[in-house]
């Protein structure tokens, strides 16, 4: 999560920096005569909603890292109050209660872990998408097509 959130920090970083020069592009082409008002004001939505995307993506990734953070204190929390209520409740003695609840607590840990990889993955995948008119589906068989071996 700490590539991805990287990722989208820049990418939202170089989209508000780009923004004043695209805004200068609209005008001048404006001025030109090239466009119309309303292709203008179209042009103006697209350049707020691209930043207002990478924005977005910056603070989703930020909860991802968070929620991820979180979910490992928990497993934390969960192996040592396992082996507490083995000894105390089940009377396990303490190896026995670690070997229990440990396996337990990790096997939850991964299942709780799974959803922060996948949104992690999406995200790294939809923020770092070239801005071509190809479908996701063939420019991703396109990079494999460039390197096929390993």
């Amino acid at each position: 999560t700490k590539g991805v959130g990287r990722v989208a920090e820049v990418g939202a970083r170089f989209t508000l920096d780009a923004m004043p020069g695209k805004q200068m592009a609209i005008d001048a082409d404006l001025n030109a005569g090239l466009i119309d008002d309303a292709m203008a004001k179209k042009r103006r939505a697209e350049v707020a909603e691209e930043a207002d995307f990478y924005g977005s993506m910056d603070g989703a990734s930020k909860f991802v890292r968070g929620d991820a953070i979180a979910g490992i204190m928990i497993t934390f929390i969960n192996v040592l109050a396992g082996i507490a209520i083995g000894v105390m409740q089940y009377d396990l003695s303490a190896g026995d209660a670690a070997q229990v609840f440990t396996l337990l607590t990790v096997g939850d840990g991964l299942i709780s872990q799974i959803p922060a990889l996948v949104i992690s993955t999406a995200a790294g995948i939809i923020i770092t998408r070239n801005t071509s008119e190809d479908s996701l589906g063939s420019q991703i068989t396109n990079q494999f097509k460039i390197h096929p071996k390993a």
